[in-house]
C-alpha cells in the first residue's frame, strides 16, 4: 500500500453524520447518522453539557415521505417529538406516547412538523390500499390521537408548513405533476380557525417559477425565495423586489422536506446563504438592505439557525469535515466547534480547484480537481465522479472518499455538470430533454480537457456514481468509447422502468428530462443503457441495493446479464437490506473495497504503470 493511503476503514470510521439542524432557547437539536449502528439519532445540546440522545436506545428516528425529510419538531413548552422509523408514528419524547394513530404496515408517514399551540402541523403521506398515494397538510392535536384535520389535500406534492409567531397565520408550499419542486412550486398563506383554515391565498409561484421556504419574522412579515429572475433570491409577501438581489442561488432543489438555507433575528436581521461557482457563502442581511458576508474557512453551510446572537450550522470546508459549530457573526472565524463527526484528516490532503470547462454546443460546465496526493510516475489515472439527482449539487468540503483515490495516485474530478444546482435556472435547465446526451457530454469533456493539459492519462479514465450519477456513468459506456472502466451504484439503467416503478416523488421526474409518456416512450428506449448494453465493452462493476425502492434492483440486473451473456468482464453486488443510500458500515466499507480492487485489476493493463490498489 502507497504511505499514508487511507484505507475503506478510514473512509467510514467518522461516528456520525449532521443534519437537521434546529434551536431551541439556548439549546441545539439535530440528527446524526450512525453507520456503526445503522439508525439514525435526534441530539439534544445545552451550553456547558455534553449531548444528550433523544431517540431511545435501539430505536432510528427518520421519516420515509419520498426522501425523507426533518423527523422532529420542537414545542414551545421545550417538548420534542420524534418520527420513529418503525412504525412511522410521531412521539413525544417528554411523556412517552405516540400522538399520530396507529397505521399498519407504515402506510402513515409524517415529515416536515411544527408545533403551534396545542397542534401539530405536518405533512402526512397516505398509501392506500387502491394504490393511490396522498400528500396532505395536517393539523392534529397533541393530546389525542383522534383523526387529524385535513387543511390541504388538493395538491400532489405539499411541503414547508409554517406558523407565524403569533399562532394565527399559516404558510406552505405546495407542486403537482409533471412539476418538480425546482421546476416550479407555489406558495400559499391562510388565516389559522379552530376548524380548520380560513381561504387560502396564493402569495407567488407557478407551474414556472420554484417558490421554496417561507419563513416568518418576529413581527409577522412572510419571507420566501423565488428564482423569478434565474436565481433563488430573497422576496418578501407582496413585494415585487428582492430583499437581496445577486446572480447567486439563495436555496437548492428540494430533495428533502424541511430544507433551511436561512434564519431570523429578533431583531429583524437576517442570515442567509448563497452559491456562487458551487462554493456555499454565509452572512447577515441588515433591515437597511445592507449584506455582509461572514468570514469562515468553510465552504458549505446546512441548516444556519438563529441562536441568540450567533448562529449555529452544520458547516463544512475543503479542510475541515461537517461539525455542528456556533459562529459569532461578528468576528467570524472558525467558531465553536459544538461536535464534530469523529473524521481524522490524513497528514496531506487534496485541496480542490474549481474549473470551467468548453463542452458541446459551445457551452461551459464546471467542476471541482482534486490531484493526487502521492507521486505519479506520468499522468495519473483518472476517477470522474457523478452525483446523483441529476438536480444536485457537489461542493469543495473534506471528503475522505475522494481523499481515499487521491491518496492511492488518482486525480478526481467531481462534475457538476449542465443540469446542476448551484449556478442558476438557466443552467439546471440546460439538461431538460437532453438527460443521457449533454451530462454525457460534460463527462467525456471533463475528462479530455485533463488530458490535454496532461493531468490525467487518456488510457486510465475511470467514470463512477451512485443512483442518476450512476445513469450517467451506464450512458457513457454504452453510448461512448472513452472510459477504460466504469462503477455505478444503484443506477438507473432503464428509463422507463424508472418512470414506472420509482417512488411517487420521481415518477413524473423523467417528463422534463426525456419527455412525457407515452408519446416519447420510444426515446426512453433510445437513450437507455439497457437498450445498448450489448456496446459496453470496457470492464464494469455494480453496486446495488437490495431493498431499492427509488432504482429497483432489476435495473442493475438487466446489464449484469448482457455482460455475462457477452463475457464482458464485471463484477456484480447486491447488498441486502440496503435501500438506495447503503446505511450499514460493513457493506459501505466492502463496496468502496470492491472498487478499489476493480479498478486497480482492470486498468493494469491499460496504461503504463497500474494505480495502487490490491493491497488492504
Amino acid at each position: 500500500m502507497t504511505a499514508g493511503a487511507l484505507s475503506a476503514a478510514d473512509v467510514f470510521a467518522p461516528a456520525r453524520a449532521f443534519n437537521w439542524l434546529r434551536g431551541d432557547g439556548d439549546a441545539l437539536l439535530w440528527t446524526e447518522t450512525r453507520p456503526a449502528q445503522a439508525r439514525t439519532v435526534v441530539v439534544r445540546w445545552e451550553p456547558g453539557a455534553e449531548p444528550v440522545d433523544l431517540t431511545p436506545p435501539g430505536r432510528s428516528s427518520s421519516n420515509i415521505v419520498g426522501y425523507g425529510g426533518i423527523p422532529y419538531g420542537v414545542a414551545p413548552d421545550g417538548d420534542v417529538l420524534l418520527c420513529d422509523s418503525e412504525d412511522q408514528r410521531v412521539h413525544s419524547v417528554r411523556r412517552g406516547v405516540a400522538v399520530t394513530p396507529a397505521a399498519p404496515g407504515k402506510t402513515v408517514r409524517w415529515s416536515d412538523f411544527v408545533v403551534s399551540g396545542e397542534h401539530l402541523y405536518a405533512v402526512r403521506e397516505q398509501h392506500h390500499d387502491d394504490g393511490r398515494i396522498a400528500n396532505e397538510l395536517v393539523r392534529a392535536r397533541l393530546d389525542d390521537e383522534e383523526d387529524p384535520v385535513v387543511l390541504d389535500a388538493g395538491h400532489d406534492f405539499v411541503g414547508s408548513p409554517r406558523v407565524s409567531p403569533d399562532g394565527t397565520r399559516i404558510a406552505w408550499i405546495t407542486w403537482d405533476h409533471p412539476q418538480m419542486p425546482w421546476d416550479g412550486t407555489r406558495l400559499w398563506a391562510a388565516g389559522l380557525a379552530p376548524g380548520g383554515i380560513g381561504p387560502a391565498t396564493l402569495v407567488a409561484g407557478s407551474a414556472g417559477e420554484s417558490v421554496l421556504e417561507p419563513t416568518w419574522t418576529p413581527d409577522g412579515e412572510l419571507l420566501f425565495l423565488s428564482d423569478r429572475t434565474g436565481w433563488w433570491n430573497l422576496y418578501r409577501a407582496g413585494g415585487t423586489a428582492p430583499l437581496v438581489s445577486m446572480e447567486a442561488d439563495m436555496g437548492g432543489p428540494v430533495w428533502f422536506l424541511g430544507l433551511r438555507s436561512l434564519d431570523v433575528f429578533a431583531d429583524g436581521r437576517l442570515v442567509v446563504k448563497w452559491t456562487i461557482d458551487g462554493v456555499e457563502h454565509l452572512g447577515i442581511r441588515h433591515p437597511d438592505g445592507r449584506l455582509d458576508e461572514i468570514a469562515t474557512p468553510y465552504t458549505q453551510f446546512v441548516s444556519p439557525t438563529v441562536v441568540g446572537d450567533r448562529i449555529a450550522v452544520i458547516a463544512a470546508g475543503y479542510r475541515h469535515a461537517p461539525a455542528v459549530v456556533l459562529l459569532d457573526p461578528a468576528t467570524g472565524g472558525a467558531g465553536e466547534v459544538v461536535r464534530d463527526n469523529g473524521t481524522q484528516a490524513p497528514a496531506t490532503i487534496a485541496v480542490p480547484e474549481a474549473i470551467t470547462y468548453p463542452t458541446t454546443d459551445g457551452a461551459v460546465a464546471h467542476a471541482f480537481w482534486y490531484p493526487p496526493t502521492v507521486p505519479v510516475d506520468g499522468p495519473p489515472p483518472l476517477i470522474v465522479n457523478c452525483h446523483g439527482g441529476p438536480t444536485g449539487h457537489v461542493v469543495p468540503v473534506l471528503d475522505l472518499r475522494q481523499q481515499y483515490w487521491t491518496s492511492r495516485g488518482y486525480g478526481y474530478l467531481e462534475l457538476n455538470f449542465r443540469g446542476s444546482s448551484g449556478y442558476g435556472r438557466a443552467y439546471r435547465d440546460a439538461l431538460k430533454g437532453t438527460w443521457g446526451v449533454v451530462d454525457v457530454d460534460d463527462a467525456v469533456a471533463g475528462a479530455e480537457y485533463l488530458v490535454a493539459k496532461g493531468l490525467a492519462d487518456g488510457s486510465r479514465l475511470v467514470i463512477r456514481g451512485l443512483s442518476g450519477g450512476g445513469w450517467l456513468t451506464l450512458c457513457a459506456m454504452a453510448f461512448r468509447d472513452v472510459f477504460a472502466a466504469g462503477g455505478s451504484m444503484n443506477g438507473v439503467a432503464d428509463a422507463y422502468k424508472m418512470a414506472t416503478d420509482t417512488h411517487k416523488f420521481e415518477s413524473r421526474y423523467l417528463d422534463s428530462l426525456i419527455g412525457p409518456l407515452p408519446e416519447t416512450k420510444e426515446l426512453y428506449a433510445e437513450r437507455s443503457p439497457v437498450t445498448a448494453a450489448e456496446h459496453i465493452t470496457a470492464p464494469l462493476i455494480l453496486l446495488q441495493g437490495e431493498a431499492d425502492n427509488v432504482v429497483p434492483a432489476d435495473q442493475a440486473e438487466a446489464i449484469a446479464v448482457v455482460l455475462r451473456e457477452r463475457g464482458v468482464e464485471h463484477e456484480h453486488h447486491v447488498y441486502a437490506g440496503e435501500g438506495h443510500l447503503f446505511a450499514k458500515a460493513e457493506n459501505l466499507v466492502h463496496a468502496l473495497e470492491a472498487e478499489r480492487d476493480f479498478y486497480a485489476r482492470v486498468l493494469a493493463t491499460a496504461g503504463s504503470s497500474a494505480p495502487e490498489g490490491a493491497a488492504r
